[in-house]
């Protein structure tokens, strides 16, 4: 899937200031921490590494080497010292120290299993640290109506479960998740903050 993932998101119509627009609501400051769950080829990497500059740190994880691999030569490429990169299945994760921010871009619809990554995210946070999730699905209105079968056919070759409702999961681990639609309401950034 590594190869395909940009044409993956013409497919899914993902323009790339979406991806700007949602990194910019993460609200990361300069020396931040900012945990990628499903940094795929990493092409949040540069807006991400951006926003914590080179005093902060970027950690991305992901089970797929292939993608990784992707993401370890614009890292390479770029020099970066402050961004790493860990290949593990997430519902493993334990890092040595808390981060800011846990993200994830377009990697939870996709998740098999997505309570145990969630609560490996929630335990990654500092206190006051936010837990941020974009992601698309199909809404509940009449363009969500329409787009239903080619959404269903369009997860069947990109992985991805366009029914995943992450604003309920989020406010099993704390209140209130903040909901922001985007794109005629196909994206959503939901973020919780860890008390």
């Amino acid at each position: 899937m590594a190869r395909w993932y940009r044409a993956a998101e013409i497919a899914i119509l993902l323009p790339n200031r979406l991806r700007r627009k949602a990194v910019q609501r993460l609200a990361l400051e300069p020396s931040e921490t900012v945990l990628e769950i499903g940094c795929g080829t990493g092409r949040n990497l540069p807006l991400l590494r951006k926003a914590v500059g080179s005093d902060g740190e970027v950690i991305g994880v992901d089970a797929a080497g292939g993608m990784l691999a992707q993401a370890q030569r614009l890292i390479s490429r770029r020099g970066w010292k402050n961004v790493r990169l860990i290949h593990q299945d997430a519902s493993l994760l334990a890092l040595a120290e808390p981060v800011d921010v846990a993200y994830f871009s377009l990697s939870y619809s996709v998740l098999p299993d997505r309570d145990p990554v969630l609560d490996r995210a929630w335990e990654a946070l500092r206190p006051g640290g936010r837990l941020v999730i974009m992601d698309a699905g199909i809404p509940h209105n009449t363009l969500g109506r329409m787009l239903r079968r080619p959404a269903e056919l369009i997860a069947t070759i990109f992985p991805g479960d366009p029914y995943s409702t992450p604003w309920r999961d989020l406010s099993r681990l704390a209140e209130p998740v903040q909901t922001e639609r985007f794109q005629l309401d196909l994206y959503f950034l939901c973020s919780v903050q860890k008390g």
